[in-house]
């Protein structure tokens, strides 16, 4: 039985909680927001009166926090009582430049310091599914690395560079937010045409557009962009979009045109639609 300590308990971090519970570790846990924490006594969890208090005796201390500051503000308020031989894993969505700046600092003082941001919802974290990244120290990471595994499906360790765990956290979360801003156009469109939205969305159980990440995307990084789907004949279907919308509010596909516009003044127009990140990869 591993003596854990966890600080935040937002949705997150109270699932990872349970998790740890009904795999048989004590927990002490602790959150800025009290009752937040005191709704994990019932499962069997401690409540601490500080950060301070909740990793006194703790071989692990796992954080999930709301951003760099506050992630900051925390490892500073319990590194006097952290033990030495404790292991830190923060699994915050954090900034790269910070993150980075952070292990190595940490690291160097003698903490043990892992940065392991998760693609995992709450009922995930719950059932010990989905993937963790994470970055730090191999020495430091392999020594936890039994314990992540009982956390998640996939833990995938992508190196010593305190950033890339952070880089490919927000990398992916900024697909998820393109992807609900698509949904939503979608639904924009179909409301301009007179589409019921659960009917529109039938199109993507035959329609899969998830591949276009390898397929289009692999090509894209190569700044190969002969053309398999002409930029300006892409940019004649976003105007049939904006046309279908018929006035209703769209999130994403405005800001696509005034790229592809861009793109084609900056002579791309007969080259492939991957040709609107060529400024990028430029």
């Amino acid at each position: 039985m591993a003596n854990v300590a966890f600080i935040g308990t937002g949705l997150l971090g109270s699932a990872m909680v349970e998790g740890m519970l009904r795999r048989g570790d004590a927990v002490t846990v602790w959150n800025r927001t009290e009752a937040k924490a005191r709704a994990l006594e019932k499962l069997g969890a401690r409540v601490a009166a500080t950060p301070a208090d909740a990793v006194a005796d703790a071989e692990r201390v796992h954080m999930t926090l709301p951003d760099d500051a506050v992630v900051d503000e925390i490892v500073a308020a319990f590194m006097p009582r952290l033990r030495r031989d404790a292991t830190v894993i923060d699994h915050s969505t954090t900034a790269p430049k910070a993150t980075k700046a952070r292990v190595e600092r940490l690291n160097g003082r003698g903490v043990r310091f892992l940065h392991a941001p998760v693609f995992m919802s709450p009922q995930m974290a719950r059932d010990g599914v989905g993937i963790m990244m994470v970055s730090g120290p191999s020495a430091v990471f392999e020594s936890v690395r039994g314990a992540l595994e009982k956390m998640t499906g996939d833990v995938w360790y992508i190196g010593e560079e305190g950033d890339r765990a952070a880089a490919y956290k927000i990398f992916g979360n900024s697909m998820l937010f393109v992807i609900a801003a698509g949904i939503a156009d979608v639904f924009a469109m179909a409301k301009g045409l007179g589409i019921p939205p659960t009917e529109a969305l039938q199109v993507f159980s035959k329609f899969q557009p998830g591949g276009i990440i390898k397929s289009r995307g692999e090509k894209m990084a190569r700044g190969d962009f002969e053309a398999s789907f002409e930029l300006t004949m892409a940019r004649k279907d976003v105007r049939l979009m904006i046309e279908a919308a018929g006035g209703q509010p769209m999130v994403v596909v405005p800001c696509i045109a005034k790229r592809m516009d861009e793109a084609i003044a900056e002579g791309h127009g007969h080259e492939d639609l991957g040709a609107i990140a060529a400024e990028v990869l430029g």
